[in-house]
């Protein structure tokens, strides 16, 4: 039992003395740690130097600045022309025919001409041409011994005399047969006579037909718009 109270009391003085040094420390904290004592460290600033002269002008009265026209040529320095007109619109495009043919040049003194005719098939018409001259929209740009030169609206083309790409081409349709005339007979008119055909005979039948024989038909000759032909009748 003794030894509880020596412990107990012990304790007690140990929390006691505890209690004394934290309130100690506790009031030399708050003693330096105030706020009011702290002063913050001067700023620094740059040396900035003078922007205008020593001995500059006074400015000039912004009131003056109303009694100017604000819509004047003189406020600027950029000169004021006149809009440009816009690009003529191009020339529209001539329809052109297929290429012309050459059928030959001629030198005449210091002139030369050209033999030329439209490409059109069957054509075998010409007509002499100088350099400048219009033919089915092909205009004729140069002349030289055996070509000539043209251009149609953008495309220019070099035109050969025996050129086999410029040749005209030639028409191959049949020609249609016309039909025969029908000959209708009357009652009164005989049919054509057919000739007779004489057959070789042996010797020793002369005179005699020969008979059909069984099974055997009958062929008959007629007289056709597309010539003459036999028929076999049953």
């Amino acid at each position: 039992m003794g030894r509880i109270w020596i412990v107990n009391v012990s304790l007690f003085a140990v929390l006691v003395a505890a209690s004394v040094r934290f309130y100690n420390e506790w009031l030399m904290f708050t003693a330096t740690h105030q706020t009011g004592a702290v002063e913050p460290d001067r700023e620094k600033f740059a040396k900035l130097g003078l922007s205008l002269p020593p001995n500059s002008p006074a400015p000039a009265n912004w009131t003056d600045i109303p009694s100017h026209n604000p819509f004047s040529f003189d406020r600027t320095d950029i000169a004021i022309l006149e809009p440009k007109a816009p690009p003529p619109p191009p020339a529209p495009k001539i329809p052109v025919g297929p290429k012309p043919v050459l059928f030959g040049t001629l030198s005449l003194g210091k002139e030369t001409i050209a033999l030329i005719g439209p490409g059109k098939p069957g054509n075998r018409d010409y007509k002499p041409m100088k350099v400048g001259e219009i033919i089915d929209g092909w205009t004729l740009v140069s002349i030289s011994d055996k070509s000539v030169v043209m251009k149609g609206n953008d495309v220019q083309e070099t035109i050969a005399m025996n050129d086999p790409t410029a040749q005209i081409p030639r028409e191959h349709t049949r020609t249609e047969v016309a039909p025969a005339p029908v000959v209708t007979s009357t009652g009164g008119l005989a049919p054509p006579a057919t000739p007779a055909v004489s057959s070789p005979q042996q010797p020793g039948t002369r005179g005699q037909q020969p008979a059909q024989q069984p099974g055997q038909r009958r062929r008959t000759t007629q007289i056709t718009p597309f010539g003459i032909r036999e028929i076999e009748e049953p």
